[in-house]
């Protein structure tokens, strides 16, 4: 486990006059902002607790109306500010099923236990598979998100066990 906080969304800025921020949800659903009490808004090293008054859903964003940001002013002073929760108010997750934070800087064993590389990020896309980067000891490469890839994830031991083909290794 990383964090006690766990970053949900980030503020892309002010929508209207009213002090509504306007954020890009960085979680599978953004519907899980109406299940929230309170977030936290963490920039420059600074983080703030703030109540929750109203959510939106608008255009693929959510748009968070929050106790004490009351205008514009204060809502632009936000832009660029990470939307954090604890991690206890965190979704349950499926089998198989993990949170972005806890799988980046494991390290990517082989079926044979030879490391591979590296978790530096995952890629999630439009389309309906993520892409894990993985960086070796030479260089990055990208590899789909699938089961058939990645056949073993040791949270507590950070290690994870995967058959990669040669092919996508040496591209």
């Amino acid at each position: 486990m990383k964090e006690e906080l766990m970053i949900i969304g980030k503020v892309l800025g002010a929508h209207g006059i009213r002090g509504e921020l306007k954020v890009q949800p960085l979680t599978d659903d953004p519907g899980r902002f109406y299940d929230l009490d309170g977030v936290y808004l963490e920039k420059g090293g600074k983080r703030q607790a703030y109540n929750i008054e109203l959510v939106r859903l608008h255009k693929g964003n959510v748009l968070l109306t929050l106790e004490g940001i009351a205008d514009r002013n204060a809502s632009e002073k936000a832009a660029a500010a990470m939307v954090c929760i604890d991690r206890e108010d965190a979704v349950d997750l499926e089998e198989d099923e993990y949170f972005i934070e806890d799988l980046i800087g494991m390290t990517v064993l082989d079926e044979g236990g030879q490391v591979v590389g590296k978790v530096k990020n995952i890629i999630q896309t439009s389309g309906t598979v993520d892409t894990v980067e993985i960086v070796t000891a030479d260089k990055t490469v990208y590899v789909p998100a699938r089961k058939v890839y990645f056949k073993q994830v040791d949270l507590a031991a950070g290690k994870i066990v995967a058959a990669i083909p040669e092919e996508l290794l040496t591209l």
